[in-house]
């Protein structure tokens, strides 16, 4: 497909947020800090929460260390496949080579194995294998080397402004944004970041490719 003039070989996805719906997780941190000493209202945790979302990579940690509390480990079983996902992915890997792209922890591959996705990406460049975490190149252009593409043929599908769609937009990929999660409201002109695309759900990804 051209996307822009340029002939589109693969899209890359990012993972949380994007193919993985991670409310249960942020909700158990939530829940765990507030049952803390000294925690303040729900109420109040959440404004001070709203002004770290633009500014923290880990917001909810950020407000929680403002108020002094700890928050528990991610908590990765608690994530879920967003049911569209895999009749979108199946439909996409008919025209496109796929990819993965994430800030992941150790055990990624196999969590995409466990959850029936693995089978659709070609490859699959984690943070936590590589030793590089977005929004740094050097992942980037790993995956770009795994999956034998230059940035100029490929596409990035994230939920981060800061993580996704203003780095893979720098190298040279078309970037496509997926509203939601924690970051959904962030403004793009904030960032410096103009996603070429933004998408509600990743069925919209469907009406573009």
């Amino acid at each position: 497909m051209f996307f822009g003039g340029i002939m589109i070989t693969h899209l890359f996805f990012d993972i949380g947020s994007t193919l993985v719906d991670e409310t249960a997780c942020v909700e158990k941190r939530l829940i765990e800090a507030l049952k803390q000493p000294g925690a303040p209202t729900r109420e109040v945790f959440s404004e001070k929460l709203a002004e770290f979302i633009p500014k923290s990579g880990e917001p909810v940690k950020a407000a929680a260390d403002y108020f002094g509390l700890s928050v528990p480990p991610w908590d990765s079983s608690l994530e879920k496949v967003f049911p569209e996902a895999y009749g979108v992915l199946e439909a996409l890997a008919k025209k496109y080579a796929l990819g993965v792209i994430a800030n992941q922890s150790l055990g990624g591959e196999k969590r995409l194995e466990e959850r029936g996705l693995r089978k659709f990406f070609g490859s699959v460049t984690l943070s936590a294998e590589t030793g590089f975490s977005k929004p740094d190149p050097k992942i980037f252009f790993a995956a770009l080397n795994a999956a034998g593409c230059r940035p100029e043929n490929a596409v990035m599908i994230g939920d981060r402004l800061d993580n996704d769609i203003l780095p893979a937009g720098r190298l040279g990929f078309k970037t496509v944004r997926i509203r939601r999660g924690l970051f959904k409201d962030l403004d793009p002109s904030d960032f410096g970041a103009k996603p070429d695309h933004t998408v509600s759900s990743l069925e919209e990804l469907l009406e573009i490719f």
